[in-house]
């Protein structure tokens, strides 16, 4: 396998950090190789379930619940006190707007198996005595094929080679162990599970485990105290199971204890050929829906999966699931024309590159195509719809990927793992549309549709308004009230908008929609779409913020009271005069920007489906021309509110209001092109992972490849150098540091990636633009591209080399015209479906040598 689709080790995870992701958007594993521990060599497998989280929907109607009358009060209050410059008094007001907290995502179990040497005594075996000598494992090797989406385990006992394969199937959802030997007196194999939740029950009978579990009815985050609690009243949390079972060539032995002093686990010995099936299951009925069944059920459900797993076996399994994991992953690709590395370890890898003086990218380019790689395998092991697992005969919709993806071991995790709607959740897609994984978008989709429900009556309870509201945190639940407990800073806590950034999502799977990678992308049909999913969130969007703005007294249309995404401002005190720090003002640049973006989306789509005269899309286009436009301010740099504050925190690591830049289309005219540099220059470079990752995609919309360098040097370093503060990286497992692990970092990346080499935001004269190279970085100087998406559903291919494009292909699944840019040069190309455009380019940077269509 290629080392640019292979993470490899030559030692086992003794940390988490360095263990590898296995995931098939449900059911996700963390695979630590195996370890020596006494005489034997032990395998862990940390599981998890993506609809394993704490509580129900019941969390969101905890106390406090506001009465119209009091939430007005809060609002009209915290106005007034905006108004007279009592910024500080403003933000102690709105917390009183403050609920509790969204639910955790949980770990939900551990598979530990061991094996050693049997024993030359048959007795001894048979009583799982072992016996062979503890000698530690040798030729040691541990790796992740990403195009098979397969963890492979190679080792020698005294001269004897272990292997352990470890895949898991979408559907069924069942990971599958295998663990083979050419030691003639076979293996000494121990099985069992484990869970940090309530355990209600332990089975283990006939060859199969399963653990009954109770999740936790209400989890804190951290920051909070961390508090987990369980609750008798069962419509307060979930339940849920853990089946496995196998099959092997050995001798089963009875009545072993598992190491916990229960009976209840699974061993044999003599054993040369072993396979485990394992599933997890949940009363999980669907997003914002109350759980159905008991662990009772649940484990019936999961026994009956590894069941039928086990009749169908290993290798029909697995040929299955890399048919079906290919099919997603080679859907776009990425190579570059780099030294291939053959150093082995891919944690000394990075160390390696980071130790070169001119970068790591510079070091080893093909780093960078790993990541890509890497971002895409993430995304698809993290986030599927599909029938999965037990759900047979249903359409499941499947759980977004959260702030880790599929994978967590704490309870509770770092911010609950939960749905950071203020950049996180929606950096997590970026990449989707733009590298073939539309589908994996589909769970984003179904959430999106879960808090209009949850987000209307949030709407109604907190601004008495028409419409969907969700503010910053969010969870399996579709909570959308604000956090905080009274007692969080508005600056994160207050931030009522995060629908309208979600619903961009559903607007942009219109633009690339027929590019759709599904199995039924051919029978995708962008007018359902729109009718049926896009056009109720959008409209529902702009139903909230015509509610939500307020006029002033020029007439103009704003938002107050307003945040800007975590950041605050400097401003002399109502009566010291002394330097405060506020959170809450007027009309923020994201305020403004969002819902001018989500009014000219409704107007779009209603004229598409010929509805330009429903009321909302009318007072839509009646309000937007009232709404300020972004415009420089301070030292040119964009304002990021409309008063343009002075800055609290220069450095800081969002840049909100950079959004009408990306994942924004608004069109930079000159000076507003200069005002979003501007304000980029003086945030400076060093930010978290997924900060980066939003700057790299800001650099490239600007075409500053040498600023896309600069920010590459700064996300491919490794985390065991100590830098302290928010300073981003990748750990051994290449999974991304904000620090701690957040997965946007990753997926970001990608979608970073993909906006170098093509763009098509921009519409000229009625027609897309699709620019190639746009902001290609000098150490990606040579390379191929295929199968990346453009608007307007265009499939693009790319060969470049010495930094200059060589050639193009252009294909589209309908008739279109589009304009194609590269360097100075534009051209018209009028794609037909089957009859890709073929532009191939001399070594000067310009038009096209020749079309072939």
């Amino acid at each position: 396998m290629p080392p640019e689709h292979l993470l490899a080790y030559d030692a086992p995870a003794t940390q988490w950090l360095e263990a590898l992701p296995l995931g098939n958007g449900r059911l996700g594993a963390m695979v630590f190789g195996g370890s020596q521990a006494g005489g034997a060599v032990e395998h862990r497998f940390q599981l998890n379930d993506s609809s394993a989280w704490s509580g129900s929907p019941h969390s969101q109607d905890r106390e406090p619940v506001f009465s119209r009358e009091e939430a007005d009060r809060i609002l009209g209050e915290s106005r007034h006190l905006i108004g007279s410059g009592d910024f500080a008094g403003a933000a102690e007001t709105l917390r009183g707007l403050q609920h509790r907290h969204s639910q955790a995502y949980l770990p939900f179990a551990d598979l530990h198996f061991t094996a050693s040497l049997a024993a030359s005594d048959p007795a001894a075996g048979e009583r799982g005595d072992g016996g062979a000598p503890a000698r530690p494992p040798s030729d040691y090797h541990r790796s992740l094929d990403l195009a098979r989406a397969l963890s492979t385990n190679t080792y020698s006992l005294d001269g004897h080679a272990v292997r352990v394969e470890a895949f898991i199937s979408h559907h069924p959802s069942v990971l599958v162990v295998s663990l083979r030997t050419g030691a003639p007196q076979g293996l000494d194999l121990a099985v069992r599970l484990d869970s940090s939740l309530r355990i209600l029950r332990r089975e283990g009978e006939g060859g199969s485990l399963s653990l009954q579990l109770k999740l936790p009815s209400d989890a804190a985050p951290a920051h909070d105290g961390g508090v987990v609690e369980y609750s008798e009243d069962g419509s307060l949390s979930m339940q849920g199971a853990v089946a496995a079972t196998w099959e092997h060539d050995g001798r089963s032995v009875a009545g072993h204890d598992d190491g916990t002093g229960h009976d209840d686990g699974l061993a044999a010995t003599g054993v040369r050929r072993a396979d485990i099936y394992l599933t997890t299951e949940t009363t999980f009925a669907g997003l914002a829906r109350q759980p159905q069944g008991t662990a009772a059920t649940a484990a019936a459900a999961a026994r009956a999966v590894v069941d039928q797993a086990r009749a169908s076996g290993r290798a029909a399994l697995q040929e299955c699931h890399e048919e079906s994991h290919s099919r997603l992953y080679r859907a776009a690709w990425l190579e570059l024309d780099v030294p291939v590395w053959e150093g082995g370890d891919t944690a000394r890898r990075l160390l390696a590159a980071n130790a070169d003086p001119d970068g790591p990218l510079a070091a080893d380019p093909g780093l960078a195509a790993l990541l890509f790689n890497y971002g895409r395998y993430l995304l698809i092991s993290s986030s599927r719809s599909g029938p999965a697992g037990s759900r047979q005969g249903t359409a499941w919709q499947g759980v977004p990927a959260n702030l880790q993806g599929i994978w967590n071991a704490e309870l509770p995790a770092p911010w609950s793992s939960n749905y950071t709607t203020n950049i996180n959740l929606q950096m997590n897609y970026w990449g989707s549309e733009p590298t073939g994984l539309a589908e994996c978008a589909q769970p984003l989709f179904a959430l999106i549709g879960a808090m209009q429900e949850t987000g209307a009556a949030v709407a109604r309870e907190y601004y008495g308004a028409r419409g969907w509201a969700v503010h910053h945190n969010s969870d399996l639940w579709a909570y959308a009230k604000p956090v905080g407990h009274g007692s969080h800073s508005p600056e994160w806590a207050y931030w009522p908008l995060a629908g309208l950034w979600l619903v961009r999502h559903l607007w942009e799977h219109l633009q690339f929609g027929s590019t759709d990678s599904s199995a039924d992308a051919d029978t995708f049909d962008p007018d359902t779409f729109a009718r049926g999913t896009a056009w109720p969130a959008i409209r529902g969007a702009a139903e909230f913020a015509l509610d939500l703005l307020v006029e002033f007294p020029d007439g103009s249309l704003g938002t107050v009271p307003s945040t800007s995404p975590e950041n605050t401002f400097a401003a002399p005190g109502p009566s010291s005069g002394a330097r405060v720090q506020g959170s809450a003002a007027r009309s923020s640049t994201m305020d403004l920007t969002l819902i001018g973006d989500v009014f000219r989306m409704l107007d779009m789509l209603a004229r598409q489906l010929g509805m330009e005269d429903h009321p909302v899309a009318s007072a839509a286009r009646r309000a937007l021309p009232r709404i300020p436009e972004p415009a420089p301010g301070r030292g040119g740099k964009l304002r990021e509110w409309l008063d343009d504050p002075e800055e609290w925190e220069p450095g800081h690591r969002h840049v909100s209001h950079l959004y009408l830049a990306f994942p924004g289309d608004t069109p930079l005219t000159p000076g507003l092109e200069a005002a979003v540099r501007a304000s980029l220059d003086a945030r400076g470079d060093e930010a978290t992972g997924w900060s980066l990752a939003w700057k790299i995609l800001l650099r490239a919309r600007l075409r500053q490849p040498g600023k896309v360098s600069d920010l590459l040097r700064l996300y491919f370093r490794d985390m065991d150098t100590p830098r302290g503060g928010q300073s981003g990286g990748l750990y051994p497992n290449l999974f991304g540091a904000h620090p701690p692990f957040q997965i946007d970092g990753n997926l970001g990346f990608v979608a970073g990636i993909a906006e170098c080499l093509v763009q098509s935001h921009r519409i000229v004269d009625g027609l897309h633009e699709i620019e190639l190279l746009p902001a290609l970085p000098a150490e990606l100087a040579a390379g191929r591209a295929g199968r990346l998406r453009a608007r307007p559903g265009v499939e693009v291919d790319l060969d470049w080399q010495g930094g200059q494009l060589v050639q193009a292909t252009l294909a589209a699944r309908t008739p279109v015209k589009v304009l194609v840019r590269y360097g100075t040069a534009v051209q018209e190309a009028h794609l037909e479906p089957g009859k890709p455009a073929v532009l191939t380019y001399g070594a000067r940077r310009g038009a096209p040598a020749e079309r072939i269509g």
